[in-house]
Formats: C-alpha cells, sequence, structure tokens
C-alpha cells in the first residue's frame, strides 16, 4: 500500500509542479483573417498565446486556411506536396506575432477536419509523408509553436495519438480545445505523454455553448496538465453566451482562486472587433487576474 500512496503523491506533486510552472497563460482565439485584424492590439495588450482557427486538413494532404468562413475572402491554400505555398504576405504576419513589439511567445494553428486527419494519418506518419512534409513546411513558414486538437465529433484515439507524437517529431507541441468527453481526452493525455513527456502540454477548456458549466478543477484532476478555461466575449451569434470583461474578470478570479488553472483566455477576436469591444479591457482582465 504504501509504495502505492508513494506512486499517486510523486504524480500529484508533478501535475502541481507543471500547473505552477505556468500560471500565468493569456490566451486569445484567432478567428479573423490576419490580413484585416488589429494586430497591434493582439500583440501589445497583454495575451501571450493565440492560435489561429480555420485551418483544415483536405482529403489530398494539402493544408488550406478557410478564409470563405471566416470573412468570406478566397480560401488559401498553406502547404501541398511538402512545400509552403501560401505566400510571403500571411508567413510575415504570422512570425510578426512573435516579433518587435509584442507578449506573444506562442503561436498555434487549430487543425481541423478529423476525418481528414485520421485518413491520412493511416497512410503513414514518416517524414517522407505528405502529412508529415505539408506540416514541417507550415512550421517553419509560420514560426508555429503548437498544433491545437479541436475534435469534437471523431474522438479517435489510436490515431490522434500518432498524430500528435508525429507533430512531436516535426517539433510541435500538442494541444487541445475539448468542450466534452473528459475520459477521452484524458486517455489521450496518458498515452501521448506516457510516449513523450511534456508533448500533450495543455489545454484550452471551452466554458461557454456546449461547455458551458464546464468545471476546470475536474478536469485538472483526469488529464493533469494545465488547464486555461476560455470565455466567449461579446458577441451577436450567441449573446446568451457573451462574457464582458467584467464578468470574465469575476468568473475567472473564482476560477483562479478555487481551481488551480494556469491561466485564461477567450474565444474569439472576430467578435471583439465587430462589437468594437475593447481588446484593452479584454486583455487587462487577465493581467489582473493572471499577472
Amino acid at each position: 500500500m504504501l509504495p502505492h500512496i508513494l506512486r499517486q503523491a510523486t504524480v500529484w506533486l508533478l501535475v502541481a509542479t507543471l500547473c505552477a510552472a505556468q500560471s500565468d497563460i493569456k490566451f486569445m482565439y484567432l478567428y479573423k483573417n490576419a490580413k484585416t485584424s488589429n494586430n497591434q492590439a493582439i500583440k501589445t495588450k497583454g495575451f501571450n498565446a493565440l492560435s489561429i482557427f480555420g485551418v483544415d486538413l483536405k482529403t489530398s494532404g494539402d493544408i488550406v486556411w478557410k478564409l470563405s468562413v471566416l470573412d468570406g475572402s478566397p480560401d488559401v491554400t498553406l502547404a501541398s506536396n511538402g512545400s509552403y505555398v501560401g505566400g510571403s504576405d500571411y508567413a510575415n504576419l504570422i512570425k510578426a506575432y512573435k516579433t518587435g513589439n509584442t507578449h506573444i511567445d506562442r503561436v498555434e494553428v487549430t487543425l481541423g477536419q478529423y476525418q481528414n486527419i485520421k485518413t491520412q494519418v493511416g497512410q503513414g506518419i514518416g517524414p517522407s509523408t505528405t502529412l508529415y512534409r505539408n506540416l514541417a513546411a507550415l512550421k517553419h513558414a509560420w514560426n508555429l509553436d503548437a498544433i491545437t486538437n479541436d475534435d469534437e465529433a471523431e474522438y479517435d484515439l489510436s490515431s490522434t495519438v500518432k498524430f500528435a507524437l508525429m507533430l512531436g517529431r516535426i517539433g510541435y507541441k500538442f494541444t487541445a480545445a475539448p468542450y466534452t468527453e473528459i475520459d477521452y481526452w484524458a486517455e489521450l493525455v496518458s498515452q501521448v505523454n506516457g510516449n513523450t513527456s511534456g508533448l500533450f502540454d495543455r489545454a484550452y477548456l471551452q466554458c461557454y455553448d456546449g461547455g458551458a458549466g464546464n468545471d476546470p478543477s475536474q478536469w485538472i484532476d483526469s488529464l493533469k496538465i494545465p488547464i486555461i478555461p476560455l470565455l466567449w466575449v461579446t458577441n451577436d451569434a450567441k449573446p446568451a453566451d457573451s462574457m464582458t470583461p467584467q464578468q470574465s474578470q469575476s468568473q475567472f478570479q473564482n476560477w483562479t482562486d478555487n481551481d488551480r488553472i494556469s491561466g485564461g483566455g477567450y474565444w474569439n477576436n472576430y467578435d471583439i472587433e465587430k462589437q468594437n469591444s475593447s481588446y484593452s479591457a479584454y486583455a487587462n482582465v487577465l493581467n489582473q487576474v493572471f499577472g
């Protein structure tokens, strides 16, 4: 019994140490074309981590930015046949998030269409495959740090573990933005980090819409990695899920006081700009609560 207790104590000490080491993550989901976003505000108001939404893997293995979904612009193919083909304008914009006058030190891409990812993984994940080469090309061109998993449909453990381990070999970290299926995500963390320690290094927990009512402490206990709860800014898509800066501060402070969270963040910058809300006001909440 004593060795078992000691092992459990060691695990929880490691979890506590990891979460304590990451207690100031200030995150923003980017759901807007970078060419038309207020990038100066995104860089300078206090956010230190971003994930770019709307990037999809096609059945061909090409990586495409679905700008048509974001603002009606033509979609842009970012990587094809192992090469970056997205153009220097976008590459320079994304790389610039971490250069010059900025607080940002981590940029991720949320890669979608998990049925296509599952299919591509099934065809192989070695360095000569189109999937591997395209993701490596995008990482280099955009100076990316991680791929965010936003799977809300497939929940296929085997292929997702293989995908995460491949990303680690390329040099990415692996993260997630879950809202449900806590047992699946816990097992995914266990298998990924059991193979490559620290590869799956954080989760951005949706606490709005389908994830409304999520308790970050339950996810911390189950996943045993840093959990960053996300709130939805003022919006007209689902006004009931809107959180003003004042409401956000109250909620983040409550979680900080009670749930050992590792930071906080928002879904999304498109709504901030559409509603003429203030980046400063939302960022100041995170600065005040998380330092």
